[in-house]
């Protein structure tokens, strides 16, 4: 298939980014419908409540500029200290779906990083990248990605409200069969899981509104 890497039933990836030298693990079977997972209303509207509510009541409560560093251009997002709360509540999550993750990509799941609360305000967006590398480039074109995060193999990435216009996830590197773009609109109550590396790079389009989401990232063998 000419230009093609079928990567799921549904899904292919570009064959000018998966001949790149760079590490493609872990990846799902082919005979899935989909190379990621998404779970629907993994909490139900009063848990999200619960979330949001201890973020803004909890007295160590702080939003950071996530662009101290970056470069704005690239990043526009708000990064919230999650609470004890936060993180027990997103930890059930984790226990009730562990054993479908771990079988859907061949993977046993070790460490996680600590919680990210994001959020997106009005004009706030993500340009495209993966979550556990760079892009290299040379004359101006892509030519692979280089490990940073190597602790970073697996994306869980749960989206607390959907009362915003954008913010859509576009996977970059990913089509379906009919070639369409490979676009994921949040849900409240929604969790997508995907793999961290180059081949899973995205972006987050710009949010018209407040677009919160709870985001961790796990180490794999």
């Amino acid at each position: 298939m000419k230009g093609k890497i079928p990567i799921s039933q549904k899904i292919y990836a570009l064959k000018e980014i998966w001949d790149m030298d760079f590490e493609k693990y872990p990846l799902a079977s082919f005979y899935n419908e989909h190379p990621f997972l998404i779970f629907e209303s993994v909490l139900d509207k009063k848990e999200i409540q619960k979330v949001l509510n201890s973020l803004k009541k909890d007295e160590n409560y702080k939003a950071e500029l996530v662009n101290k560093g970056f470069d704005e251009k690239i990043r526009k997002t708000i990064l919230h200290k999650p609470t004890n709360e936060i993180r027990e509540i997103f930890s059930k999550v984790i226990r009730d779906k562990k054993d479908v993750i771990e079988k859907f990509y061949g993977v046993s799941l070790l460490s996680g990083t600590d919680i990210q609360i994001l959020e997106y305000r009005d004009g706030g967006f993500y340009k495209r990248h993966a979550d556990n590398a760079s892009e290299i480039y040379k004359n101006g074109k892509l030519v692979g990605y280089k490990l940073i995060k190597p602790e970073r193999k697996l994306t869980t990435l749960l989206f607390l409200n959907e009362d915003f216009e954008g913010g859509e996830i576009e996977f970059s590197h990913l089509r379906f069969n009919d070639g369409k773009k490979v676009v994921f609109k949040p849900k409240a109550g929604e969790m997508i899981v995907f793999p961290s590396h180059g081949l899973f790079a995205h972006e987050v389009k710009e949010v018209k509104g407040n677009r919160f989401a709870i985001v961790k990232w796990w180490n794999v063998i």
